[in-house]
């Protein structure tokens, strides 16, 4: 059947939308706000009730031919209180891993019962800001509608304590389990590919490291024009549990209040950063961006002397820049202490460390013959101190 004028245009205006709000490099499409877009209501898609309607099952039609590949998906403030409006976000995105439906009106129970059995590979789930995270049993309803959840509202659910009953399981005792006290496989530290890779690796770590710590400045012959650089803030993580002031140079690692007024203004968290411009303005790209992003970082101190606080994986990838060239994906979990930028003005009065965890992900291409490194990628994700517990096993 041939579309009217009217139809091809609504078409092109919705596939305008979806690719300035779709980010391939994460999967995700950001829907937050999408009912007080400007650019949908200059072109008139939520003039009338029935339009607003009307518009998200026609998104959703348009993206399952255009997006294949979603494993995110941002709803926040939308005003939504029935998901019957965005149902078809299930139909679409069966596969879904993550999910924000941050901000919103959902208050009652049977709103979400409508997705209840759907997104049975659904990772995470954000439903902050709406009133029915006050309801009884907020926590374990939620769970019991998602079973697969790993993560509600930044919280680990495996932390919470809930009831088997939650998951949809029996609370009859299990004989496997009552004689398992713990997984039986020690937990690893890193994996390398090749012990190849893991001299170039840890060679260049070394040397990362150090120069990162002591003169940033001359990190910057690693990134050409077309290298990028980001640092994202995640305030989610929960921080290793202990008491505050146990040291009293790190009075503030564990219990106390975080200042992160450094990193907010540079951080480029897409869970909280919904607008395409900013993230953008957030992403540096080439030498002079990159270096400036730099220097706008907090000093820090990694301790290198203590490999037991780091943890690190690689392993080879291609075609980073062309398809005939090889290089290393190189991801670093870890922590590093803030140097204090005010000296002391007497005994006891300097500025206390800050102790933070990192992850930081890196893809280079080495020079085997010269031994330059290339830097196409650098992500640096900072959180509140966890410790090393994940990998040392302690």
């Amino acid at each position: 059947m041939q579309q009217n004028n009217g139809t091809q245009n609504t078409i092109s205006i919705l596939q305008t939308f979806l690719t300035g709000r779709y980010d391939q490099q994460h999967s995700l499409l950001s829907l937050s706000g999408m009912y007080s877009d400007p650019f949908l209501a200059q072109n008139g898609l939520l003039a009338t009730d029935s339009t607003r309607s009307k518009m998200f099952p026609a998104l959703m039609k348009i993206a399952s031919i255009n997006i294949k590949t979603v494993d995110s998906v941002d709803l926040s403030r939308n005003n939504i209180r029935e998901l019957t409006a965005v149902t078809t976000l299930a139909q679409t995105y069966p596969h879904l891993r993550n999910l924000s439906l941050a901000e919103n009106a959902i208050d009652q129970w049977r709103h979400l019962d409508i997705w209840r059995q759907k997104f049975r590979e659904l990772n995470e789930l954000v439903l902050t800001g709406n009133p029915i995270t006050s309801l009884p049993n907020y926590r374990a309803e939620v769970v019991r509608r998602f079973p697969s959840l790993k993560i509600l509202d930044g919280e680990p659910v495996g932390s919470m304590n809930l009831p088997d009953v939650t998951r949809g399981r029996t609370q009859n005792p299990n004989p496997f389990q009552a004689n398992v006290s713990k997984l039986p496989i020690r937990a690893q530290a890193g994996f390398f590919e090749t012990e190849q890779i893991q001299n170039i690796v840890m060679t260049f770590l070394g040397n990362f490291f150090q120069v990162y710590d002591n003169d940033r400045s001359q990190l910057m012959p690693l990134y050409d024009s077309m290298s990028l650089f980001s640092m994202s803030l995640n305030t989610g993580v929960p921080r290793e549990l202990g008491v505050a002031g146990k040291n009293p140079h790190h009075n503030t690692f564990q219990g106390s209040s975080q200042n992160w007024s450094s990193y907010i203004p540079l951080s480029r968290n897409l869970a909280r950063i919904h607008i395409s411009q900013q993230r953008q303005a957030r992403l540096a790209i080439g030498q002079e961006q990159i270096m400036g992003l730099l220097k706008n970082l907090p000093p820090t101190r990694h301790d290198l002397s203590s490999p037991d606080k780091f943890s690190i994986d690689s392993w080879t990838l291609h075609g980073l820049r062309t398809p005939e060239d090889s290089g290393i994906l190189i991801i670093v979990h870890g922590e590093f202490e803030e140097v204090p930028t005010q000296p002391p003005r007497g005994p006891g009065q300097g500025s206390p460390l800050l102790k933070r965890s990192f992850d930081r992900s890196m893809t280079i291409i080495p020079n085997v013959e010269t031994g330059a490194i290339l830097m196409v990628s650098d992500t640096l994700t900072v959180r509140s101190y966890a410790g090393s517990r994940a990998w040392s096993g302690k």
